[in-house]
């Protein structure tokens, strides 16, 4: 659905999640965000989903894989190991992945290497990160993201695993056709423990879907006033809204001071930095923009990380939600000539002007949104489930989806559509007993 919260009534700490382009110091700014809240009393995990985790770098401290370790006083750090999760949570998977490969004459050992799937990474830290969330320990959790690319892939996983409805549908077929076709194939069909992980993760998907976006959940994206980073933040931030995650703050990092007594080679980078200051301004607008100087020194540790917060965020509280903007809502309107009714989903996408290509296609109970390279299936409201989708059109950063009701005819052909599935469903299930 477009909007989500979680079904429980449990209370979900404040989660923080920062990414960037790679360079940009995003891990030098959620970890002085998690500093500052610590040193306020509230109990703090920072974690990294980072491959190349730089935690126990930026602390330089060891930092666990497996569990959370203390830092400092109301501090904890983890540092997400993929491996240690995939034998966690996916033993019949990873086995059933590696089988596969072995009957196919690949080495027992590169075999075993290949179920690390690509991915892995994302989804256990979207994972872990929910399992923290909802074990009541923290106060907040700041999640210190891969650079930007890894990061979108992060946040898309539990739509493109699950697959909107048509998806879930598919792999129930699935799982009713492997059952009956198992006994003649022998070790080629997955096996019981195989679809019975593939479905807890399947839930845990849908659970994490709800949970980022819920209103506790917010992301940051840090850069640095340079051209290419402007232009993969902007493509983020455009991404980011596309999935209804709210955006509550964008930290502009490494900037140079403007000085007159540094040398003509730094006074020109300053002055760029300048010029680009203004463009993220604009850019961005409304969300908040804050800003942090390139240091003198290198801020290593939990009190050089604790002046950096300050830098970055003033006397305001770094775990606050500096901006809730609403991405997706539906309008009614009304033909007073004709009596016909439309439905009308808006989907507020930033940069949609600038999109070199724009699609919106109808799959069943979902829609396939295209913006340039980012893609989502959206999975319709059921007030519109029933409509037609009539066409879509763009209007500066809004992209109007409009229904209309279906014809008479076209709605009985449908429901014959549905008869003929259920009954070829009957039948299989009739071949099963």
């Amino acid at each position: 659905m477009l909007s989500r919260d979680l079904t429980e009534s449990q209370s979900l700490p404040r989660i923080i999640i920062y990414s960037g382009k790679g360079g940009t110091g995003k891990t030098t700014v959620s970890s002085s965000t998690a500093v500052s809240l610590a040193r306020q009393n509230k109990k703090v995990l920072i974690m990294s989903s980072d491959p190349a985790h730089s935690l126990s770098d930026v602390f330089d401290v060891k930092i666990s894989r497996n569990d959370p370790q203390k830092i400092e006083n109301n501090l904890y750090g983890l540092e997400v190991d993929t491996i240690y999760e995939l034998k966690k949570h996916m033993s019949g998977f990873q086995k059933f992945v590696s089988t596969s490969y072995k009957n196919k004459g690949i080495d027992s050992g590169m075999a075993t290497e290949l179920t690390t799937q690509p991915g892995l990474d994302e989804i256990f830290a979207l994972s872990r990160l929910l399992d923290e969330a909802q074990s009541g320990r923290w106060d907040a959790i700041v999640l210190d993201t891969s650079p930007t690319g890894n990061t979108l892939r992060l946040l898309a996983y539990p739509e493109i695993i699950i697959g909107g409805n048509m998806g879930k549908q598919f792999f129930k077929l699935y799982k009713s056709m492997s059952s009956l076709a198992r006994p003649l194939s022998g070790n080629s069909i997955p096996d019981d423990d195989f679809f019975n992980e593939v479905n807890v993760l399947l839930k845990q998907m849908e659970d994490i879907n709800k949970f980022i976006l819920s209103p506790e959940v917010s992301f940051r994206l840090v850069l640095n006033p340079e051209k290419l980073s402007i232009l993969e933040t902007k493509r983020a931030y455009t991404f980011v809204h596309l999935y209804g995650i709210n955006v509550d703050g964008i930290v502009i990092n490494k900037i140079l001071p403007t000085s007159k007594t540094v040398g003509e080679y730094f006074e020109f980078w300053a002055d760029l930095h300048s010029k680009y200051l203004m463009e993220i301004d604009n850019s961005f607008y409304p969300t908040p923009v804050f800003r942090c100087q390139l240091q003198r020194t290198e801020p290593i540790g939990a009190d050089a990380l604790y002046e950096i917060s300050k830098l970055v965020f003033g006397e305001q509280v770094p775990d606050k939600i500096f901006y809730s903007g609403k991405n997706f809502w539906i309008e009614s309107k009304k033909n007073p000539a004709t009596e016909d009714h439309r439905e009308i989903l808006c989907i507020r996408i930033p940069f949609l002007k600038d999109a070199e290509d724009v699609s919106v296609e109808r799959m069943g109970t979902d829609i396939v949104v295209t913006v340039d390279r980012a893609q989502r299936i959206i999975t319709l409201p059921r007030a519109l489930y029933s409509l037609e989708m009539e066409e879509y059109l763009r209007e500066d950063n809004l992209l109007r989806v409009i229904f209309k009701e279906q014809p008479s005819e076209k709605e009985d052909a449908e429901l014959n559509v549905n008869k003929n599935m259920l009954d070829k469903l009957r039948s299989m299930r009739r071949l099963k007993i």
